[in-house]
This record gives structure tokens, sequence and C-alpha cells, in this order.
């Protein structure tokens, strides 16, 4: 074990010109480190009675336009309680926590694998080597959460330096197990289609709004720069107004087959509408900028339905879009899960997901069946709450999903699949 004194006294030799300080935000941490390495902020917690286990948190989709690099403890604001409250109850349970803000936001996949795979040897390098390391990621992470535990569950000991010094070390064996919530975990392309046939189909319904002027200007690929889609916005207010002035059209967009929008009530529909097309506003110029301007939407062949005999008239004037293989080829990379899991994930889901499709989960059982040829995959367990919105379980219920998780990884007790009493 490396003893803190001596970690505080070579610290600014180890680390160069990244910062790094010890910290006391945390009440249910003895010590805590914040700093700052790979152009990302990081935060280590150790708790008083630590049982030798590390927590490793991924977060989510963050707004490309926020140039400001914060903790997930802080941003985004209606997330950040949210960490904050299972950081302290996973501390308060003996588990130390981990978390890093990335340096890159929006479809940072690759980015925040590696930098949530460095959490692992600082901590060893600021602490003590964990007995065990999981895996929590939440929405956007839950994918990040796939990719390291297909690619990076086990690793060489030489594979993960600091300023040229090792530290991944002791065990090549470094994710145990992983709980991927409410993410897109049938994979990236999955993922954005359901953004962008909802966001196509909404151009076909809601062409021009009240004012006489297209609701949302551009299209699925064209989406102009620096649209403020804040919930006060005048893009959202313009939404809204569409939806309300003509509610059957809404109804029957999320009557379409290939986007199944989930909701119970005329609110959670605006709600869901809403919340998708945000991700076509916000997501869709950080995404081409990462495939190189190429396109990762393809409907030209794709018939919709959902509608009877009125398919007829939405297949021929929804806007069609040619795909790219280039394009593809990146969401494959970035991340088309292969079902080649390296450790134990348990997946939690909503069964009313506006924002990542509850089919996912379906998806993801289909992709590790066909790797294993297994039916039942000994390394996969899927949970689900029945009930509306997105992530929508609060800390102690994900709590309790990691300790059940834990009971599987260390004393062989797989998770029963299905619904969780509400």
């Amino acid at each position: 074990m490396r003893r803190l004194g001596i970690v505080a006294s070579v610290l600014t030799l180890v680390l160069g010109a990244s910062s790094a300080a010890f910290a006391t935000h945390s009440p249910s941490a003895q010590r805590e480190v914040i700093g700052e390495y790979n152009k990302a902020q990081y935060a280590l917690f150790l708790p008083y009675r630590w049982n030798g286990d590390l927590v490793v948190y991924a977060h989510g989709f963050i707004d490309p336009a926020v140039k400001a690099v914060a903790l997930p403890d802080t941003a985004p604001v209606d997330v950040a309680p949210w960490v904050v409250e299972l950081r302290e109850r996973l501390l308060q349970a003996g588990a130390a926590a981990a978390y890093s803000s990335y340096s890159q936001r929006g479809w940072a996949k690759n980015d925040g694998a590696q930098r949530t795979r460095e959490l692992r040897p600082l901590f060893s390098w600021y602490f003590s080597v964990p007995d065990r390391t999981y895996v929590i990621g939440r929405s956007l992470g839950a994918l990040t959460t796939m990719l390291l535990v297909e690619k990076y569950a086990i690793e060489s000991s030489p594979s993960i330096s600091i300023l040229g010094i090792s530290l991944g070390g002791i065990s090549d064996r470094a994710i145990d197990g992983a709980l991927a919530l409410c993410g897109p975990v049938g994979g990236g392309r999955k993922q954005t289609d359901y953004v962008a046939h909802t966001r196509a189909l909404f151009d076909f319904f809601y062409p021009i709004g009240v004012d006489g002027k297209p609701v949302i200007p551009g299209d699925v690929l064209h989406v102009p720069a620096g649209l403020d889609y804040s919930s006060t916005s005048l893009q959202v207010q313009a939404i809204v107004g569409a939806i309300l002035a003509n509610p059957q059209a809404a109804v029957a967009l999320a009557s379409i087959d290939q986007v199944e929008l989930p909701w119970t009530s005329f609110p959670e529909l605006i709600n869901t509408i809403v919340r998708v097309l945000g991700y076509n506003i916000l997501g869709t110029n950080d995404l081409l900028a990462r495939t190189g301007g190429a396109s990762p939407f393809e409907n030209r062949s794709v018939t919709y339905t959902g509608l009877g005999a009125y398919d007829a008239v939405v297949n021929a004037g929804v806007d069609r879009f040619a795909g790219s293989t280039q394009a593809f080829n990146y969401l494959k990379a970035y991340y088309q899960p292969t079902g080649n899991l390296k450790a134990n994930v348990l997946t939690l889901h909503t069964t009313l997901d506006p924002d990542v499709p509850f089919t996912h989960e379906q998806a993801l059982k289909d992709i590790v069946v066909r790797y294993t040829n297994d039916s039942t995959p000994n390394k996969l367990a899927q949970q689900n709450y029945n009930r509306y919105g997105h992530c929508n379980f609060t800390p102690a219920e994900t709590v309790d999903a990691f300790f059940r998780l834990v009971n599987w990884v260390e004393r062989g007790v797989k998770p029963a699949n299905g619904a969780l009493a509400p």
C-alpha cells in the first residue's frame, strides 16, 4: 500500500503539469483527491471503512456547446445531485468511488473510456490497489461501460502509464463487474437511428409552426449551430406550441413502429418528443465532426409503418437521407457491443424511457446470445422498472442493484432477469 504522506511529497513529480489536491467535500470520505490529468478533472474518494472495492462512474451525454470542464457531481445540474447521493451511499457502504469529467463532451465514447480507465491506476497511486473494481455507467455512460467491459476488463500491467510511470499493475483484471444504467447498450447506431427517425418524422408531421416558419430549422443532418435548446428557449416553445396546435399528429408520430415513442399521458408524450429532438439539435454537429462530416443516418430504404393506410402518405413525404460507411464504421468503433463480455454485466432500465428506448435491452441480449451461442448468457443479467422516465430510479435503487452485482461477482448469485417491484 502506498502511504498518503509519500504520495503528497512526490505529487508534483508524478503528475507534472496536472493539478491535484486533497479535498474535504464528502462527509463520508476519510480522504479525497481532486485533480486534473489529460485535460480532464478527476475525483477519488476513500471511505472511512474501506472494504477493498472501487466503483468508477461513467457519466452520460454532455451538451458539446458547454465549454467548461466539470465533474459529474456538479454538472449537469439536473443529474449532479443524483451523482452526489449515489457517491455518498457507496462510500457509506464501504466502497471507494471515483469519476472523471472526461476531456470531451458530446459523443465522447473513446475519450470517456480512456479517462475512466485512468481512474483505477490513479486511485491505486494515491491510496491503494483495490481488491475489486466495478463500473457504473449512466445513460450514454452505459455504452462507455460496455466498451470498457469488452475491451479493457483485463489489462496487461504496462498498458496504462501516467507520464511514463506504470500504474496499472498488480492484477491483470481491471474490471470485475459492471452496472449499465438506462443506456444505449444495443449500440450507437441503434440510438442515433432512434433520434434521427424521430426528427425526420417530426419534420414531416410538423413542417410549419403556428408562426408560419419551420418549427425546427434545417433537417436531420443540417442543424444550425448554436441553437438554444434550454427549457424556456424559443426553439422548445416552438416545438411545444406546434404539438399543442395539432396533438393528433404527435400521437401519430409516436405510433410509428420505427420509433415507438413511450408515453402514458399527453404531457409525457410532449416531454418525450422534446427530449428526443434535443439530442438531434444538440448532438448532430458534434457527431458529424467525429465522422468527418459523413452521414450516420440512412433511411432511403426504410418503410415507415404503424398508421395503416396513412403509411403510404408518410413514406411518400418524409425526408430521405443517405448514410455513409465511414460514419457507420465510426459508430461501430464507438461503440457497437460485440457480445464478448469479459466481466459480469447487470443492466437496469425503465420500460418507458423517452431518451434511450427499452428495446436496447433486447438488442443487447440478442448480441450476447449470438456471440456466446447460449440463450441464457452467464455474464449478462437484465432488470427493469415498469415506469416512465429516463434513468428514473433513485440512487438507493441503484445501490441496491450494485449490491446484487457484487453478490453475483463475489458469491456467484446471478440476479434474476426481469421486472423489479415498483
